[in-house]
């Protein structure tokens, strides 16, 4: 047997990606120690669990980093834990292939999605028809249903006027798409080696609260995705890892995927709903005993 692995579980450090000086709230990280025990196989039961607390100095002497987003805030506390401090993609890549624009950039998988840097590219985009008739605005970076906010054209001057102008003040850009009825959502897990091969694992089924926070993952049952749907959606994990192996990006990625129902009542599917380039709570479940991320480094 190898030596010991150390997870650095810094759920929800997608905030540093929006600013590396932030960090989480201390409501937030209140609730990491309870979160981390729904990871299912990701962490095994003789591996070392940190959260980046003061007290964790040493504490993982000799054993082997690895962290859920391998940010240099992670990095910085796994050496301190005393654990190896792996190999990772460099921050800007994180940050470039986490951005929602990072995956719209390799097509839009509804009618209407776009990239808005205005109020007035917001208000033109939310004139086109929505099959729901309303609107998803999406700010770059976010993580469990953060980060977003459904409006309408109406609202654009009015009660989301405040939101839209702080989201473009900070962030730049809006991702918006068309709000839709989601019927089923299912993810997708991979691993991008540093030298750009893709080891994929098997689709699962997940459920997902209305605000889109995570819920509960396991294996997609036989019928659960149609045929069609799956052939959309393995196409879209192959153009992921390749698409971010291109940019410099290598380790754990997820990608989900929703099935909808339109203002007319078909259904349809979109497989590429955003890339998660970091692990996820399903990661495990997801990968089974596909596990290269566990694999010693040269």
């Amino acid at each position: 047997m190898g030596p010991r692995t150390a997870w650095l579980l810094n759920l929800g450090a997608e905030v540093e990606l929006e600013d590396a000086r932030r960090t989480l709230g201390a409501e937030a990280r209140a609730r990491l120690p309870e979160l981390a025990g729904r990871l299912g196989a990701l962490v095994r039961p003789d591996d070392l669990v940190l959260f980046g607390a003061p007290d964790e100095a040493r504490r993982a002497e000799g054993a082997v980093g690895r962290a859920w987003l391998p940010t240099p805030r992670a990095l910085v506390a796994l050496a301190q834990a005393g654990a190896r401090v792996p190999a990772a993609p460099s921050y800007e890549v994180l940050r470039q292939v986490n951005d929602r624009r990072f995956s719209l950039g390799l097509g839009a998988t509804l009618a209407g999605q776009r990239i808005v840097t205005t109020l007035e590219e917001v208000r033109e985009a939310l004139a086109a028809p929505s099959p729901g008739g309303n609107w998803l605005l999406r700010r770059p970076h976010g993580f469990a249903g953060r980060g977003r906010r459904r409006a309408r054209e109406d609202e654009v001057l009015g009660a989301a006027r405040a939101w839209i102008e702080a989201s473009l003040r900070s962030f730049g850009a809006l991702v918006v798409e068309p709000w839709v009825d989601r019927v089923a959502d299912f993810g997708w897990h991979g691993f991008v080696s540093r030298e750009g091969r893709l080891t994929r694992g098997e689709p699962t089924w997940q459920e997902t609260a209305p605000d889109g926070t995570w819920l509960s993952t396991r294996p997609a049952k036989p019928g659960d995705i149609g045929r069609e749907e799956t052939e959309l959606f393995a196409q879209a994990v192959e153009q992921a890892g390749a698409a971010l192996a291109a940019a410099g990006y290598f380790g754990p990625f997820g990608l989900d995927a929703f099935r909808f129902r339109d203002g007319k009542g078909s259904l349809g599917f979109n497989p590429r709903c955003e890339i998660n380039a970091r692990y996820s709570m399903g990661w495990g479940i997801g990968m089974g005993e596909r596990r290269p991320d566990l694999e010693p480094e040269e």
